[in-house]
């Protein structure tokens, strides 16, 4: 089991799961009162600072929290389906297709409707992304097809192997 490439391959894709709960994933700094104000969103809520410029999340994004949770035990249940390569195949298309619902959802919808609720209360918030937080779906994506190329390969050598007996 652990020797298999694709264990490790989705092994890298629970910890990014994990890592993704310790960044921001976009900030919005704007101008209120003549005083710069940045704005953290991500999957928890922020530690509060001492800073008295910043606005901190308060509350999680739940469905975003949820996602990357169903990510994480997507990639933990394929890791356990070793023996049935066919049910893993399947498994792993299934992340894929979670995986890429979180990240329209994350782009298009979360962090769109923040930025369109920040600039009624707010004039021309600057958005920035945190290329770290907004790399691990991307990376996680990159993992999930490794993985699934390497249960299909494993499937065809025992194929092969069946055919030769």
């Amino acid at each position: 089991m652990i020797q298999r490439i694709q264990t490790l391959w989705l092994a890298f894709i629970v910890l990014l799961s994990v890592a993704a709960f310790f960044f921001p994933i976009v900030d919005f700094t704007f101008e209120f009162k003549s005083m710069q104000i940045t704005q953290y969103y991500g999957l928890l809520p922020q530690p509060s600072t001492q800073d008295s410029e910043q606005f901190i999340q308060l509350t999680p994004a739940w469905s975003l929290v949820f996602m990357q949770i169903g990510v994480a035990l997507i990639a933990i249940v394929s890791i356990f389906l070793y023996k049935n390569r066919p049910l893993q195949v399947k498994f792993v298309a299934g992340g894929l297709l979670f995986l890429t619902i979180y990240i329209a959802f994350l782009l298009f919808v979360k962090i769109d409707g923040l930025e369109k609720g920040i600039t009624d209360l707010y004039t021309a918030p600057v958005v920035s992304y945190n290329k770290i937080a907004v790399s691990f779906p991307l990376l996680q994506i990159l993992l999930f097809i490794l993985a699934q190329r390497a249960i299909r390969k494993d499937e065809r050598i025992v194929r092969s192997a069946d055919r030769l007996r």
